[in-house]
């Protein structure tokens, strides 16, 4: 009976085996909020890496999604083998398990570190203002472009700060490569139900502008400040959801007879 109660049949094995199912559904669930939340990252912030170089914050995306995925797949296999009492490959998913928290605290920390270098030492202000007088509208700098449109359409705003809002469009090399009759701003910084108006005329003096007053640069280092913050915690907080099932399995794994 003792030797019973010390098996994966006994009292004991079932609180384990059934421990492990609930953290593992936890984790299982948490790893699907870390895969949509990556997934959104990637999808509507990427495409402002070319003017936040070095990117991090696409690479913490990442790491989210296919650390997540491996966790996921991971638990279904380790599930499997308990179901089937395979303890070898139970002990293997355990140390899996250990491997994607590291992994996942590693990313969380990439993460901090990169947020604490945009707020403390990257001179976003000047890399934007560099993009937008030099390499916005050249014709091997695509993505420029298309990142500075983007931020310009999506946080409705004009230019990067202070003196360098709409009027600085004047001052780029889109600007004094165009063939008249030359626009003054991009058409992404124009108000879209003001668009004719925009294009003509942008600084016609009305008290109601046709175009975007505010500047992109504390739009955009706010908003990655901020999905940077809930990136890096969403992946350590899933590193430590990871722990209770590692540790679940790999007892219950001792308790497996060969």
């Amino acid at each position: 009976m003792g030797a019973l109660g010390n098996s994966a049949y006994g009292a004991k094995g079932r609180i384990i085996r059934y421990s492990f199912f609930i953290s593992a559904l936890i984790s299982v669930l948490f790893s699907i909020s870390c895969i949509c939340y990556g997934i959104w990252l990637l999808a509507r912030r990427s495409q402002y890496a070319e003017l936040v170089s070095p990117s991090l914050y696409v690479d913490v995306g990442r790491i989210l999604v296919i650390i997540s995925l491996f966790s996921i797949i991971n638990y279904a296999i380790c599930t499997y083998a308990i179901f089937r009492e395979k303890r070898c490959v139970v002990t293997s998913c355990a140390v899996a398990s250990f491997i994607i928290a590291v992994m996942l605290i590693i990313g969380g920390l990439i993460g901090l570190n990169f947020r604490d270098q945009l707020a403390n030492y990257t001179p976003l202000n000047l890399k934007m203002s560099t993009s937008l007088s030099e390499l916005y509208g050249t014709h091997d700098m695509n993505g420029i472009t298309e990142a500075w449109d983007h931020l310009q359409s999506n946080f409705k705003c004009c230019g990067v700060n202070g003196t360098e809002n709409a009027q600085f469009w004047r001052h780029s090399k889109w600007y004094m490569h165009q063939k008249a009759p030359k626009n003054l701003i991009p058409e992404s910084c124009c108000i879209p139900s003001e668009i004719e108006r925009c294009r003509s005329n942008p600084f016609d003096g009305s008290e109601t502008p046709s175009y975007y007053t505010k500047t992109c640069y504390e739009p955009l280092l706010n908003d990655l400040l901020h999905v940077m913050n809930v990136a890096s915690w969403l992946c350590i907080t899933n590193a430590i959801v990871q722990i209770l099932p590692s540790f679940s399995s790999c007892w219950y794994s001792r308790l497996i007879r060969k």
